[in-house]
């Protein structure tokens, strides 16, 4: 049952460890579970927020006064991190340092995570949008936000990876290609991995029907190495009846012939 977690992060100030707010959304098998969000001390002895960050999430030291730190709401937080397959935020990179920092601030040590970013599932999915802000995507979408609420933009972030029907097996291959390619590109890459991986049995159960499926769809685009790869498949009868007609064919198509 594949599970996704949304995050969002708010902080006091510019360095990445001065976390005040998250907020978790959860899904499991495509559908959304629990949003919930903690308010916690940044580190230090006294509580400084920056006025134009006030501005923006509204979070005010008053708030925090009783509050514990990080570590402390930490208890609560790592479950919902624990067997997930994949972490999505809307500026994905903004919301991974964060955790990263404040981890490494607290000597908490975190696994590591396939992220997805769907500022970039909206690009991908709604190409023609003026932009793909949160506010935007949400309006778009007609999803509620009340943004820069912690558990309102979680729960967006996993309202718009649920619209965008994306494949949480195809999101990590994704979100594990850091090339500067194409969007049609990257899509027939991410093709091509995912069939790769299924093949190989790589942290998915081998399965050589899906191999073969994800493999031929990069091959009919023109992947050379998917290309070759279903030869393979062919002349060693691997999931398919061998065939050495069919391999050839693929051989030749792939320039290895």
């Amino acid at each position: 049952m594949p599970k996704v977690v949304a995050l969002d992060f708010e902080t006091a100030n510019y360095p990445r460890n001065s976390a005040i707010a998250l907020g978790i959304s959860i899904m499991e098998d495509g559908v959304l579970k629990e949003t919930r969000s903690w308010l916690f001390r940044p580190p230090g002895n006294s509580i400084y927020i920056r006025e134009d960050f006030i501005a923006i999430h509204g979070i005010r030291p008053a708030d925090l006064r009783n509050k514990p730190r990080f570590d402390g709401v930490w208890r609560e937080i790592e479950p919902y991190l624990e067997d997930v397959d994949l972490l999505i935020a809307h500026n994905a990179a903004f919301d991974r340092s964060v955790l990263y920092s404040v981890a490494e601030y607290y000597n908490i040590p975190l696994p590591s995570y396939s992220w997805q970013c769907t500022v970039n599932i909206a690009r991908r999915t709604w190409p023609n949008l003026f932009n793909h802000k949160l506010p935007t995507v949400c309006e778009h979408l007609g999803i509620q936000l009340k943004h820069h609420d912690p558990a309102s933009d979680a729960e967006a972030c996993s309202r718009i990876f649920l619209h965008s029907q994306s494949s949480v097996e195809e999101a990590v291959v994704y979100a594990n290609d850091e090339t500067s390619i194409s969007v049609e590109e990257e899509a027939v890459m991410a093709q091509y991995r995912l069939g790769v991986r299924y093949y190989n049995g790589q942290d998915v159960t081998q399965n050589y029907d899906k191999a073969l499926h994800w493999l031929r769809k990069a091959a009919e685009q023109g992947h050379a190495k998917a290309r070759s790869h279903l030869g393979d498949m062919y002349a060693k009868g691997e999931g398919v009846p061998q065939d050495n007609a069919e391999a050839a064919k693929w051989y030749a198509i792939s320039g290895k012939l």
